[in-house]
């Protein structure tokens, strides 16, 4: 009651709920289950389960005393039913003290009743607790140790989420099993004292709608394993078109791209409907008994007595029987379930069987023994391990890949030595191992022969290519575990360059960065990962290309500051590693390893050694040179342009404005109508109407059954055994009526409404993402966006039409079950009003706290899954910190923080139930009050027709309440997708369409053009006159308007004025999609889409595969995709290294009709040798084309038409690479820098 209280009073927060006892923590739980498991054959089949078993059925045992308890006080009531009519037509023979004693009776049964089920339901509930805590403490476990690429993250949340809930609820089916079947075999006896060996009659309709059922439930599983797979397809690729949608706009493919998203989701609600047929058949066939049983039964009595010439058949008997009927009711439809939904629950165990049982990581590095390395204290800032001249890492023939079969192996026969104190560059072409032999370092790949030793594995800092970050701060993020310093912490922010960045953050390093952070630029990541690495203070760095990110000059900067000779690790004897494309770094460093394309190691050495020697390094004809001078040099491979920056700080406040918890607290208490009507609205104006006339009528047969039964006793007591084919016949209608509506109003919501919603609210979604400007994807963090197609739409899908057709189902049915139990005394529906008050009141009080309660569980849940997901992307990592445990404490900690609102929510849910059965305790009580104060004046036949009826008020009301709860949180869904198609922008897109074959010259011209990004001039009055076929590069510095330039040909921003007009066309003036259609764009980061290979280098099915093996032929990847199966097999990019995506990338540029090709950085990721093949190919493939090339390596633009040299958003230099080399121009300047 004082959480009631407070949660109707004000907001609840964690901080209020009660604690959990140690038995529901998962630490104790998990090393319970884990004892069992250990005990247990584990090569078996069902081996969890019967662990689980072997844990928690001793205390799930105790909930069969109260279970049966329950039974017994359900099976009295039928005795007493009989008992009160027979007493009301009977009375002047009985004692006065009867009817008291009746009441008395039915204080104690149904009092009995909600006491002794809340008591099951409590212990049952508990275990439920225990056995999700025990299963989520062993999946999180377990990934941390399993191979990382045995698996992926969205099926290892999965089976901690949708399947640890299926269990549990399997769970709740299995006390229920046995209590089910006592109180069916107790039922059935009682019966066959009233109406003899016609009890069989249900028995019979029971077993042989059953058993059609389980037939055909057999093939509900697959089916649903089809739409499953349907929806985790859709989602899949919808994620990866969301997350590539700059790509997808520079392509033109958003029509493509709609229509796919759209025709899949179209698929799987096709695939929907197979399933929803079949299930609608199954719970059909398993509900019809109940509803048919009162009429067969009867009908076969009425038959056998009519005869045997008996005219048995009164009130008494058929009223004692209805109740024993409708006690039947439920344990039946368990029965008819319980199959389906234990073997559910059991292939949930298997699931995550399989998922305990997959390969562990094994951790193949041998430990030096501190006599061979020599002793090492801890470091402070300042302070460095005391090492020996002796090797920090040692690998010794050691041949490393990823697939079981050594003939993969990617890295072959190498011998490499790590030193302390030193800098280590691993370089070689793409595609040659560099990465793989980091992780082997890492414990990470395979390794097939060899070994790899090492002073502490625990003591290796790792960063790979893609930065791993946390939804958190930015100090969280770069503390990790560690204590924070201010001294060392300042003085690693300032040498990874990121203190100007933070004074422009709201809240600066505290400011939350987002999912995988998603608010900073790519250097950014990058980064925060590096001083993350810098700051933990571990012997061995293994850094993997992550300077790549950086513009020129913040590169040379944390570059001299952490790697330089003076830098934060060489000052501490680090030992770092780094794998890089950048040659310029060369002779900076101390040890070079170069990988040739089999994964050999071809020359090692210092810079001096091998640059006097003939070979790769050699070759390069580098000379030292200050370090400085690498900023003249270095790729300015993301670049961030003033526009860029602008919308990292305004993405970083939108992240700080994101509703606090408080806010959301706040909103917790409040419905949202308009959502629910909104709701109705999609489901079609037709279809609705309709739905809710079948429901009406549906629940209005089922309750005319009791008063016609009423009318038929009634006639046949006068008149024994006439006009029996007429009554019978009224009875069987009105059951068959209520069969045949039931099914109506199923097919019509199940099958026609449930799916025009999902494909409208949808259709709502998808039209705002896909006319969504750059700048919404660039500022909203991606995971909210594909939460709308895949969480929403879930609950679209499932829950939501589950929870509405059972609220308005239940409203119908309390409303008529009410007016039947006041039919059997008129008197009754004096204290309706107040019983109605009394269920305002409650339902304002329980509802208030409920939903709350459910937010509460919903909220706690999502850091647990998070937590799981960030710890599984950043897994080789975690692993090579050393921080697995305190990720295992960490996840411990979310885990328990999740089980107070989930045990409590279902606290809060028996609570309920609790009460509505004492409500309905008091009106049985006060119905036969004044039943036997009205003795004289009361029909029997109608005070049956009310008995029964109270029988099934509770848990009607009960289960209103409940799907009423469940219903607004559904409704959540719609809210977020309204809003989100209301408040998302759109592009501004131009009316007209293209002439045909447009642009057929390539002739540009840019007159006027100026872009500002807030207050930030980014391009001021650019005036350019491009001609066909020239070839344009375009210089300056980061922040010069680079690619702003080429986003503004492409539209994918609007500019502030000017305008551009292509080949005598104004571009503002276009359809958006056709315009990036026609031009052909090739961006930084590569653009794939789900699907075959040819799918993703001809989206458009316009060349022949011909021409399709031709690109790929030149740009020197037909092999590879030739040995993966070939253009229709599926794509999968694990098969290519970065330089190889960028080439297919390409080969996509060359597929496409057009006369305009951008190139926005597009080699800034490769090495010399497949950016010489890209620029060849620039020139032989596209020799007729306008190029508009962003370049940072001058020396392949030498040959270009025309240099734009671009100075804070102005045009400072425009002329052929000759005329300004020819003069002291700034282009001059920057070649010259380069040359030296």
């Amino acid at each position: 009651m004082p959480m009631f209280l407070q949660g109707y009073k004000r907001t609840l927060s964690m901080n209020d709920l009660y604690a959990i006892d140690d038995d529901l923590k998962g630490t104790r739980l998990y090393e319970r289950l884990l004892r069992s498991w250990h005990a247990v054959n584990r090569k078996k089949n069902h081996a969890l389960t019967t662990a689980v078993l072997r844990t928690f059925s001793p205390e799930l045992s105790f909930a069969i005393v109260p279970r049966l308890a329950y039974v017994g006080f359900s099976l009295a009531q039928p005795y007493l039913i009989k008992t009160t009519i027979s007493y009301i037509t009977y009375h002047k023979r009985l004692p006065e003290n009867y009817g008291y004693g009746l009441i008395g009776a039915y204080a104690l049964c149904y009092i009995g009743l909600a006491l002794s089920q809340r008591l099951w339901m409590q212990i049952a509930f508990r275990t439920m607790t225990k056995i999700r805590g025990a299963l989520v403490t062993s999946i999180y476990k377990k990934m941390l140790t399993v191979r990382a690429e045995t698996t992926n993250s969205s099926s290892a949340v999965s089976l901690m989420s949708t399947d640890v809930d299926r269990i549990v609820m399997t769970t709740f089916m299995m006390v229920n099993l046995g209590p089910d079947v006592v109180q069916i075999v107790i039922a059935l006896c009682i019966m066959g004292t009233q109406i003899g060996a016609t009890a069989v009659a249900p028995v019979i309709l029971c077993g042989v709608c059953i058993g059609i059922a389980a037939k055909l439930g057999q093939l509900v599983p697959p089916r649903q394993r089809r739409w499953m797979s349907a929806i985790q397809k859709r989602v899949g690729i919808t994620a990866d078109i969301i997350s590539a949608m700059k790509g997808v706009k520079v392509a033109g493919l958003s029509v493509k791209v709609d229509k796919q998203i759209q025709g899949l989701r179209n698929f799987e609600l096709e695939r929907s409907v197979q399933f929803r047929k079949l299930q609608i058949s199954t719970q059909l066939l398993g509900t019809s008994p109940t509803l048919l049983m009162p009429a067969v039964t009867f009908t076969v009595y009425a038959i056998v007595q009519t005869i045997s010439g008996s005219a048995q058949f009164n009130v008494i008997q058929a009223f004692t029987t209805l109740s024993l009927l409708n006690l039947l009711v439920q344990p039946v439809m368990d029965l008819s379930i319980a199959w389906t939904t234990l073997s559910s629950g059991l292939a949930c165990l298997d699931r995550i069987q399989r998922f305990l049982l997959k390969e562990n990581r094994e951790d193949y590095r041998i430990l030096m023994s501190h006599s061979d390395q020599g002793s090492f204290s801890t470091r402070t800032s300042t302070e460095k391990q005391d090492y020996s001249l002796k090797p920090v890492i040692k690998i010794r023939r050691g041949c490393f890949g990823w697939k079981k079969d050594s003939d993969s192996a990617i890295i072959k026969d190498i011998d490499l030595d790590i030193m302390p104190g030193e800098l280590t560059l691993i370089v070689g072409p793409v595609a040659s191992g560099k990465t793989t032999l980091l992780e082997a370092i890492v414990g990470e790949a395979r390794i097939f022969s060899g070994s790899v030793e090492l002073t502490v594995p625990e003591e290796i800092a790792y960063c790979g290519q893609d930065a791993w970050l946390l939804n958190q701060s930015v100090k969280e993020n770069i503390l990790a575990f560690e204590r924070y310093s201010k001294v060392f912490y300042d003085e690693v922010i300032e040498a990874c360059q990121l203190v100007e960045d933070l004074r422009h953050f709201p809240k600066g390093d505290d400011s939350i960065i987002g999912s995988r952070g998603i608010s900073l630029s790519g250097g950014q990541k990058q980064r925060v990962a590096l001083a993350r690495a810098v700051y933990n203070k571990k012997s061995i760095v293994i850094l993997d290309d992550v300077l790549k990110g950086l513009d020129a000059d913040t590169y040379t900067k944390c570059f001299e500051a952490i790697l330089g000779p003076g830098g934060l690790l060489r000052r501490n004897r680090t030992a770092v590693i780094l794998a890089t494309h950048n040659v310029q770094l060369l002779p900076h460093a101390e040890h070079i390893v170069v990988l040739d394309e089999d994964g050999r190691i071809t020359e090692k050495g210092s810079f001096d050694d091998l640059n006097s020697s003939d070979g790769f390094v050699s070759g390069l004809g580098l000379k030292k040179a200050a370090i400085q001078e690498i900023e003249a040099v270095v790729a300015e491979e993301e670049e961030i342009e003033r526009t860029e920056k602008q919308i990292v700080l305004e993405k970083i406040a939108m992240i700080q404005e994101l509703p606090k918890t408080d806010e959301k607290r706040k909103s917790r208490g409040k419905r949202n109508s308009s959502s629910l009507f909104s709701y109705i609205k999609s489901m079609g104006r037709v279809y609705f109407p309709i739905f809710a006339a079948f429901t009406v009528c549906n629940i209005g047969f089922r309750s005319a059954q009791p008063l016609w039964l009423n009318v038929w006793t009634a006639h046949n007591v006068k008149n024994p055994n006439t006009s029996m084919g007429y009554y019978i016949g009224i009875y069987i209608l009105f059951g068959g009526l209520n069969v045949v509506f039931l099914g109506l109003q199923f097919w019509t919501f199940m099958i026609i409404i449930v799916p025009h919603s999902a494909k409208l609210l949808h259709r709502r979604v998808l039209t705002a993402v896909m006319h969504a400007p750059l700048s919404f994807f660039v500022a909203t963090d991606t995971g909210e966006i594909i939460n709308r197609f895949s969480q929403d739409m879930t609950l679209v899908d499932l829950q939501l039409p589950q929870s509405f057709m059972q609220s308005y189902s239940q409203v119908i049915n309390a409303i008529a079950q009410i007016v039947l139990t006041c039919v059997g005394s008129g008197y009754l529906g004096i204290a309706i009003p107040v019983m109605l008050l009394t269920l305002f009141v409650l339902q304002k009080f329980y509802l208030r706290t409920s939903r709350q309660m459910r937010l509460l569980d919903l909220e706690a849940k999502s850091p647990l899954y998070s937590h799981f997901i960030s710890s599984f992307s950043g897994l080789t990592a975690l692993r090579a910190y050393g921080w697995t445990k305190l990720a295992e404490a960490e996840n411990l900690h979310y885990l328990d923080d999740s089980q107070r609102p989930f045990y409590l929510l279902r606290c809060v849910q028996r609570w309920l139930t609790m009460v509505l059965n004492l409500i309905v305790a008091g009106l049985a009580v006060l119905l036969v009050g004044i039943a036997i104060a009205l003795k004289d004046s009361i029909n029997p036949g109608l005070l049956g027709v009310a008995l029964t009826s109270v029988m099934g008020i509770g848990q009607t009301l009960s289960q209103l309440i409940q799907s009423w709860t469940q219903l607004e949180t559904s409704l959540g869904a719609v809210t977020r997708i309204n809003e989100f198609a209301v408040n998302t922008t759109r592009e501004k897109d131009g009316p007209d369409m293209p002439p045909e074959n447009w642009p057929s010259k390539g002739a540009i011209s840019i007159s006027g053009l100026s872009f500002k990004y807030g207050d930030n001039t980014v391009l001021n009055n650019i005036n350019l006159d491009i001609e066909p076929g020239q070839k344009i590069a375009v210089c300056g510095r980061s922040g010069s308007g680079k690619s702003t330039l080429i986003t503004l040909l492409l539209r994918l921003y609007e500019p502030t004025s000017g305008r551009i007009v292509i080949d005598g066309i104004d571009t503002s003036t276009l359809n958006l999609n056709e315009l990036r259609e026609s031009l052909v764009a090739l961006p930084q980061d590569p653009m794939f889409l789900a699907g075959t290979i040819r799918y993703n280098l001809d989206p458009l099915s316009r060349e022949t595969d011909e021409t399709v093996w031709d690109a790929l032929e030149r740009t020197g990847i037909r092999d590879v995709i030739e040995e993966k199966g070939g253009l229709e097999a599926d794509l999968n990019t694990d098969w290519l290294s970065a330089g190889q995506r960028q080439l297919f990338c390409l080969a996509r540029t060359m597929l496409r009709d057009s006369k305009i090709i951008l190139l926005d950085e597009a080699t800034s990721s490769l090495d010399r040798e497949t950016e010489a093949r890209v620029d060849e190919l620039v020139r032989t493939a596209f020799t007729d084309w306008t190029a508009i090339v962003v370049a940072h390596r001058l020396k392949t633009i030498a040959d270009f038409d025309k240099v734009l040299v671009l100075q804070d958003g102005c045009v400072i230099e425009y002329d052929s690479p000759s005329n300004l080399l020819a003069r002291d121009s700034k282009f001059k300047m920057m070649w010259d820098l380069q040359e030296a």
